[in-house]
């Protein structure tokens, strides 16, 4: 999809791409290894684009969200409910659609940035 997209962001001399992984890359998740590693590699894949379309006018930016309140979260009564950790998904794009352009690497909330740096102290 990205190929596809990039050669006409090309042509036009400016684009956005945005990837979403999620907070799970920020550490190691036992009994969640491979989704976890998944999200470290669209870190990876995501800036490597940046550098190499950087020249083009196209900005590429990486969202690594904690948990928003989505249907994928039907599995926990608790995630089901917006809370300020837990942003319902408007409130979610809102925010991260702010950080486009400005930030590359964000987790697209501010809320979700605390727990980052919470994550970071902690473990």
């Amino acid at each position: 999809m990205t190929r596809f997209l990039v050669t006409r962001m090309q042509s036009q001399g400016r684009g956005a791409i945005v990837n979403i992984s999620s907070g799970a890359e920020c550490q190691p998740m036992p009994l969640m290894n491979v989704y976890a590693a998944t999200k470290v590699y669209v870190k990876h894949f995501t800036a490597a684009l940046r550098e190499e379309y950087a020249s083009y006018g196209i900005t590429v930016q990486h969202l690594s969200p904690y948990f928003v309140n989505t249907k994928m979260n039907d599995f926990s009564d608790r995630l089901r409910e917006t809370s300020l950790l837990v942003p319902d998904a408007s409130t979610y794009v809102k925010y991260a659609v702010y950080t486009l352009g400005k930030i590359n690497d964000s987790t697209g909330y501010w809320a979700h940035g605390i727990q980052v740096v919470l994550c970071q102290v902690v473990c």
